[in-house]
Order: C-alpha cells, then sequence, then structure tokens
C-alpha cells in the first residue's frame, strides 16, 4: 500500500495531503480554503503531500509549501466556477499548475517520508495555552528540518548505510555523530551525519563503536563484558573502512567529541 494512503489521517493533521489521479498525468486539484487552514494552523510550516498510485508504496511526494508558495496566487485560480482552487499536474516529477506557465522539479520530494510520533500533534484543541500552541509550532519546524537532514545525509552515502551497504529506505538512519541534544550548532548539519542501517545506528549512538580521522571503524575494547551477539555485530565490522560521502565531508571535530564523549573505550 502506498505509505501516505496508510498514513494519511495522521498526515493530515499538520499537511494538506491530497491523491492525485496516477491515469492522468497526476491530475490534482489544491483548495485555497484548505491552504489557508493549514496556514494558519502552522505558520506556513507544512507540507503539500501529493501520492498517486495506491499500491506503489513510495509513489508520493512531499513538497514543503514555501515552495509553492509563490505559484498559489488567486490570478492562478482554474476558471471553475464557484471553486476557489488551483489545479495541474505532475509529469516527469515537474509539477504544473494551470495558468501559471510554470513547472517545477520535485523530482528531489519523492519517496522521502516524513517522520512522526505514533502521537499526534494537535495545535487547535479548544483549551490550549498559548505556550503550548508555541510548542507544538516549534516541534512540526523542527521535523520539517529534520527530514531535510535525513535527505541530505542519506544522498551524502548513496543511499547505503556506510557500513553494510543497506539500501532498504526503512532501514536506514542519518545517525548524529554529536548527539542531537549535545550541541544545537551541529543539528542539522550532513557534516554531522552518517548513513547507518538501525542496528549500527542504535550501536553507534551508544558509543560501542567509532570512527578514526580515516573513518575506520575502532570497536568497544571490553567485548567479553558484552553478549555474544554484539560481540558477533561489532566483530563483523572491526577495521573497517566505511564508505566515503559524496558531498559533504564528515566533520573531524565531530569524531572527535564523538570518540571523546560517546564512545565506550
Amino acid at each position: 500500500m502506498n505509505w501516505v494512503k496508510e498514513n494519511r489521517n495522521q498526515l493530515a493533521i499538520n499537511n494538506y495531503v491530497r491523491k492525485a489521479d496516477a491515469k492522468t498525468n497526476y491530475w490534482l486539484d489544491l483548495s485555497e480554503g484548505r491552504i489557508n487552514h493549514y496556514r494558519k494552523l502552522t505558520s506556513d510550516n507544512f507540507s503539500i503531500i501529493i501520492y498517486g498510485n495506491d499500491n506503489l508504496e513510495t509513489d508520493f511526494y512531499i513538497i514543503p509549501f514555501d515552495e509553492l508558495k509563490h505559484l498559489l496566487l488567486e490570478n492562478n485560480f482554474s476558471k471553475s466556477e464557484g471553486r476557489r482552487r488551483w489545479i495541474g499536474n505532475i509529469i516527469n516529477h515537474h509539477i504544473s499548475l494551470s495558468n501559471t506557465g510554470v513547472k517545477l522539479n520535485i523530482s528531489h520530494r519523492y519517496s522521502n517520508p516524513i517522520h512522526f510520533k505514533a502521537e499526534p500533534l494537535m495545535l487547535s484543541v479548544e483549551g490550549t495555552n498559548d505556550y503550548a500552541i508555541e510548542n507544538a509550532k516549534r516541534e512540526i519546524q523542527i521535523r520539517i528540518r529534520q527530514s531535510s537532514f535525513r535527505k541530505k545525509v542519506l544522498k551524502n552515502f548513496n543511499n547505503k548505510c556506510c557500513l553494510t551497504g543497506v539500501t532498504e529506505n526503512d532501514l536506514l538512519v542519518a545517525s548524529h555523530i554529536i548527539p542531537w541534544a549535545a550541541k544545537i550548532e551541529t543539528r542539522l548539519s550532513p557534516h554531522n551525519g552518517l548513513c547507518l542501517s538501525t542496528l549500527y545506528d542504535s550501536l553507534f549512538d551508544k558509543g560501542y563503536f567509532t570512527l578514526n580521522e580515516k573513518y575506520e571503524i575502532i570497536i568497544a575494547s571490553k567485548l567479553d563484558e558484552l553478549s555474544l551477539q554484539t560481540q558477533n555485530w561489532l566483530n563483523a565490522i572491526s577495521g573497517k573502512t566505511i564508505s566515503l560521502p559524496l558531498n559533504y565531508e564528515i566533520s573531524t571535530v565531530a569524531l572527535k567529541f564523538h570518540r571523546e564523549k560517546i564512545f565506550i573505550k
């Protein structure tokens, strides 16, 4: 099943979700009323999510509103009587809205899921105080930026775990070298990220292994204190060199921090 369709109810709490007709060049329409609803709800920090084939898990686009905002003008409304909406389609990963004469390349927005919590984030609950609403808005902004960080880090390693070569998207993690909570300035830097499978992300996060400046794996010295299975996982990567990043060099400062502050020596 399409990932967006499966998660539509939760995604639609804070994002505008639309179904496009895959049989007619992904024809779609966007309602001014719904756009204004999410603008008010999130202070423009929402995405327009468009999905196509119900049975193709990855057939969807998640486009930050800011990227389409300049096209969603009253002058570009469709000619439908009594309806204030924009219509368009997507062909070869280019979205075009009628009356704009513009085609936008959104290929980089294809098949990149948003990571959300199990509990829905509600902003418009009656009685919610201003402090709680502002905190919730900030959390939305953080999620959007985290999604951008994930995309850059995965692309930096060719969408493969830099240790194992695993390519399944749902098994890949954009792992922070300096943890999220440790330093604000490194949270969203792709130089502070490794693409790891979920298993090795957990081991790296807990300090069971680290990297030297040559990108070689150093494992914890006290292996005999660990379970046999954990020993096997670590021995399998000991001394191995990770795949090299494509666009962003790994921060030597971040690696030093991980060796000194996180790694179990």
